[in-house]
């Protein structure tokens, strides 16, 4: 089995033997990564699409342009596209569907390459999703995410980075901080990583009500 995944950290226990390409701003445990920068996924899926999909909304694409935003040269675009072929599964989190500034354009890209590909679409809960192809529209320009940025994810309630995200927060293992998204304020305990590495940091919430990724500011309580 061939599993295209777009989720960050997803846990394939219950895809053991598959293999697994991730596009990911993350260096995913699990198969192998090419990695995008955060909240470029419109900007991959378009890439992707322009190899299969004959229409003049494609044809209008500056793909340099693309491949130079979202950080993915054309060759992996190559690797990525020879990977779907016999690619069963393509996995997705639901909230990028709800909240990314790009969602319809994202719906449909995803809606053609689950038609050429005969491909399952399956949410973080391994549900499979419902798709409708409608208008394209242009493409969004990619969200500023300079500086400290979030993963929010409902796995634990833990706030852990790396030591790079460390360095631009200006926090340390163990500090309480207050952390402030355009969305909500909450405190937690830093924990280090050594492992995670870029200004990315995990934080768990109760509940995702806003596209995954946010700049944060961390001040220290």
């Amino acid at each position: 089995m061939k599993i295209l995944n777009f989720i960050p950290f997803f846990d394939f226990k219950n895809f053991k033997n598959a293999e697994i390409l991730n596009i990911s701003p993350f260096n995913e445990k699990s198969g192998k990564t090419v990695k995008c920068e955060v909240g470029s996924i419109n900007y991959v899926l378009a890439m992707i699409c322009e190899r299969f999909y004959d229409d003049s909304f494609f044809h209008s694409l500056d793909i340099g342009f693309l491949s130079g935003e979202c950080n993915v040269g054309e060759e992996e675009i190559d690797e990525i596209s020879d990977f779907l072929k016999g690619t069963e599964i393509l996995v997705i989190d639901e909230n990028t569907l709800k909240f990314h500034t790009d969602r319809q354009n994202i719906e449909n890209f995803l809606a053609i390459l689950k038609q050429k590909f005969s491909l399952k679409i399956l949410n973080q809960n391994e549900d499979e999703i419902s798709l409708k192809k409608t208008e394209f529209n242009e493409l969004k320009e990619l969200e500023n995410f300079d500086g400290s940025v979030v993963f929010e994810h409902v796995k634990n309630l833990d706030f852990v980075g790396g030591k790079y995200f460390a360095m631009v927060a200006k926090i340390a293992n163990g500090d309480e901080v207050e952390i402030k998204t355009k969305n909500f304020s909450v405190r937690r305990i830093f924990k280090l990583d050594e492992n995670l590495k870029g200004t990315i940091a995990l934080l768990g919430v109760n509940e995702i009500k806003n596209y995954n990724f946010e700049t944060a500011k961390i001040s220290k309580v």
